[in-house]
């Protein structure tokens, strides 16, 4: 009998991609979002939640114990975040809606934030870890295993601070993936413990316990700073991180009490679903219609029309982007060229 979809997942990569589009809908559509508490709040969740959930989700992975899976596993990753990114930066925004800057490689290479960034990061970060899960596979005890994985990451991680050191630390978007590496490890870590927290007798408890003292200490941090707005530096990263992550295990504390208890059906449960099932395609796609809706003048986002452009323009474009991508998704051809998706199902369960 094949097992159920985790809906969890689905529903939290549901909301990080919600709060993406969101937060790029704001800063296009109203001047000023940026300043406000709910942008704060979206910036400090959107990406790392992501990343997050990305290395939780390891925890369904098969082991990677010899040389040949580690390359299978490795084409399958640059299939899925490689492809789509050549095709939509280079085909779709250079050839097909002339943005010229995506035609010029060495600019490029230093600016990845120009355009899909995110699967550049996730690519390196795939290809570091797995390569660390080769290594570890060394090992034989499993907590020597975990050792040895968290090291050779580390290690990694060191390797690409060496490289953006002498190439610069923009170069192949190095500066944002070694901030959001940390992340990834840290919902590989939870997956690898979640069973054994749960199994105690209180484990229940003194998650739900850390869960709303990180609610409160997130809400706290963002009242009192503005996490997009701070300046680079040692101390403000790690502000920012310590933000982010208290925001991811908050949300994801929320989120997972939401869907643990039976399967939701109801109507906003299974859209949020379905964007969590597509959020790829919807972040490659979304870009091209950002903002549809745009005054020559923007309006302060803190205004009754800031807030009506917003939620127009962020209603409208979920809406084209959702009706683009079942039109895009059919047959096998397009979307394994536009989205690095194979017709096979990921299946996880809890």
């Amino acid at each position: 009998m094949p097992k159920k979809r985790n809906q969890f997942i689905d529903v939290m990569r549901g909301v990080a991609m919600l709060l993406v589009v969101l937060g790029h809908t704001m800063t296009g559509s109203a001047a000023n979002a940026q300043n406000g508490f709910l942008y704060n709040m979206i910036w400090s969740l959107q990406m790392p939640l992501f990343i997050l959930i990305s290395g939780y989700v390891t925890r369904y992975s098969k082991e990677i114990t010899g040389f040949g899976a580690l390359l299978k596993f490795l084409a399958k990753r640059t299939l899925a975040y490689l492809l789509p990114f050549a095709v939509w930066s280079f085909l779709i925004r250079g050839l097909i809606l002339r943005q010229s800057v995506f035609f010029d490689i060495k600019y490029m290479l230093w600016h990845i934030d120009s355009g899909y960034w995110f699967l550049i990061t996730i690519w390196t970060i795939s290809v570091i870890f797995g390569i660390s899960s080769l290594v570890s596979s060394l090992a034989k005890k499993p907590i020597a295993k975990q050792i040895l994985l968290g090291a050779v990451y580390l290690c990694g991680m060191a390797g690409l601070a060496l490289i953006g050191y002498f190439a610069g630390m923009t170069f192949f978007g190095i500066k944002l993936t070694l901030y959001y590496m940390p992340f990834y490890l840290a919902g590989w870590l939870y997956g690898q413990y979640r069973d054994k927290i749960f199994a105690l007798k209180s484990g229940k408890y003194a998650v739900d316990i850390i869960v709303a003292l990180s609610a409160v200490a997130w809400i706290y941090l963002l009242t009192r700073a503005n996490m997009f707005n701070l300046p680079d530096g040692g101390k403000y990263i790690i502000l920012r991180a310590a933000a982010s992550l208290l925001g991811c295990i908050a949300v994801c504390g929320l989120l997972k009490a939401v869907t643990s208890e039976k399967p939701i059906n109801g109507r906003c449960i299974s859209a949020v679903k379905w964007v969590g099932v597509h959020s790829l395609e919807i972040y490659v796609s979304h870009y091209l219609f950002l903002s549809l809706i745009r005054p020559v003048n923007l309006p302060d986002f803190w205004t009754i029309r800031g807030v009506v452009f917003v939620v127009g323009n962020y209603v409208l474009t979920l809406v084209i982007t959702a009706l683009v991508i079942k039109l895009t998704n059919s047959g096998k051809a397009l979307p394994l060229c536009l989205y690095g998706k194979q017709k096979t199902t990921l299946i996880v369960s809890e």
